[in-house]
């Protein structure tokens, strides 16, 4: 088995609005060597506004990033065509599951590829931030984790690597973060290569179910707020409505009482969740055998005689199907909540089918030439695959669209990035605000060039799109290195 470690830089923290900046992918084979690699860039697209928080900590500035050689399209399709040589193989990246993966499921699916490139196909994939913790809460001897500023527990990439004496002078580059990810789980496995089996097997989620359906008591570790929480926890049962969660109960708390509640009087407790534990099996959950929760207090101040006792009493199927119905009315709700939402294209990934004859068409978008690629995205159903087309040529190519079209989308991208309601993405007025507090931190210590020029350059930029987004008869632009020269010289 193949793994693939893989990293992103981006222009903010929505997977569904942000940007890929930088990605880095690296093939290694089942003996952890490297066989392939690609290191890629994007530039800025037109209607994104990137966080400065984000370009300082990527240490960019904005005439690199206008720059930059190959735009968000082209780099969507070099990745797909890396990644597709692939099958049968593990991803791997840090703190991956709810961010990086994120990214790249949008980056596709926006681009009218499958989107499910890494659990489909034979493909696994993990979260190294879940081994890292794990196997700390378990061992604190297998890996060095430092402490930040107020005395906690810092799992972040840079600082494990510095701890631990990996080279990361590049850090916050993608293609050095994720070799940097490949050496932090050498060192685990090497050092815990039981944990690193049980790390593997997490990654599938039939496994999980399969481990929880035959355990039926078993240990669940979570990292939150910087803290390691080790349960001991009972299955109770499967989510009626989502397919991929079960929930289960925490052992340390008393049992007598919460088994004998109504429907009305289980769900006012359900509400505080201090009792049940929510176990999502598709975000590699770490589920280890009950031992492991049993060396740790208060479950090891538990008989085997109580322990027993209590799982009989969970098991109560008036209890059971209380539960079940709760959950239940509890989804529809969320449902009718989410059905009054207008949401944005971008938002709609997990909400909402392809029309099976769209799905055929996206396949042949990207072989029709710049000047054919309105006239062919005209052919889709979907509205959101017809903005979508807009948008690459929007992006790429303006002057090829219909002007009635390029105005439409001028105008949709000035609508979003001058509103004043907090938003998913940032907004011109979000983006002066955080200019704003990085100007007094500047202020404050003078002497750092670095941020300056990244600030003046930002606020060059955003006065730039204030004023081309509020032009009532706009013209095409590109966005890229010529702009560049013209706004920073």
């Amino acid at each position: 088995m193949n793994f693939i470690v893989f990293d992103f830089e981006t222009t903010g923290r929505s997977a569904r609005f942000d940007q890929i900046l930088q990605a880095g992918f690296i093939v290694y084979n089942n003996n952890f060597e490297e066989i392939d690699r690609l290191n890629i860039k994007s530039r800025i697209n037109p209607d994104i506004i990137p966080s400065i928080h984000a370009l300082r900590v990527n240490r960019l500035t904005m005439s690199q990033v206008l720059s930059e050689d190959l735009t968000t399209y082209q780099m969507t399709l070099a990745i797909e065509k890396f990644l597709s040589k692939y099958e049968n193989c593990f991803f791997i990246g840090f703190n991956s599951i709810n961010f990086d993966e994120e990214f790249l499921r949008q980056l596709l699916w926006e681009h009218f590829f499958f989107p499910y490139i890494s659990n489909t196909k034979g493909n696994k994939r993990g979260d190294l931030f879940n081994f890292v913790t794990m196997a700390h809460a378990l061992d604190k001897d297998c890996v060095n984790v430092p402490r930040n500023e107020d005395g906690k527990l810092s799992f972040k990439l840079e600082r494990l690597a510095e701890a631990n004496n990996f080279d990361s002078s590049n850090s916050h580059e993608a293609i050095a973060d994720v070799e940097v990810t490949m050496q932090l789980m050498c060192l685990l496995k090497n050092k815990r290569n039981d944990l690193f089996k049980i790390f593997i097997n997490n990654s599938s989620s039939r496994n999980v179910e399969e481990n929880i359906h035959q355990k039926d008591l078993f240990t669940l570790h979570n990292y939150l707020f910087n803290n390691h929480k080790i349960y001991l926890v009972k299955k109770l049962i499967k989510h009626p409505s989502y397919k991929n969660q079960f929930i289960g109960f925490d052992m340390k708390y008393d049992v007598d009482e919460i088994v004998k509640l109504s429907e009305s009087e289980l769900k006012e407790e359900y509400k505080k969740k201090s009792f049940f534990r929510k176990i999502k099996l598709n975000k590699q959950p770490s589920i280890l055998d009950k031992s492991y929760a049993l060396k740790f207090k208060p479950y090891s101040n538990l008989s085997n005689d109580e322990i027993d006792r209590k799982c009989q009493l969970l098991d109560d199927k008036s209890f059971l199907t209380n539960l079940e119905n709760i959950l239940q009315k509890e989804s529809l709700e969320y449902l009718d909540n989410q059905s009054q939402e207008v949401k944005l294209e971008e938002s709609t990934i997990y909400s909402q089918n392809l029309n099976y004859n769209d799905s055929f068409l996206m396949k042949d978008f990207h072989s029709q030439p710049w000047e054919s690629k309105w006239k062919f995205a005209e052919k889709f159903k979907d509205p959101r695959l017809r903005f979508f087309a807009a948008k690459h040529i929007f992006r790429n190519f303006p002057e090829t669209l219909p002007k009635k079209v390029f105005l439409h989308l001028h105008k949709k991208v000035s609508e979003r990035i001058f509103s004043l309601e907090k938003k998913s993405f940032l907004t011109l007025p979000g983006a002066m605000e955080e200019a704003d507090t990085i100007s007094l931190e500047i202020e404050e210590e003078r002497d750092n060039k670095i941020l300056s020029t990244q600030l003046n350059q930002y606020n060059i930029y955003i006065d730039f799109l204030n004023d081309y987004y509020k032009q009532r008869d706009p013209k095409p632009i590109r966005f890229d290195s010529s702009l560049s020269k013209k706004l920073f010289g």
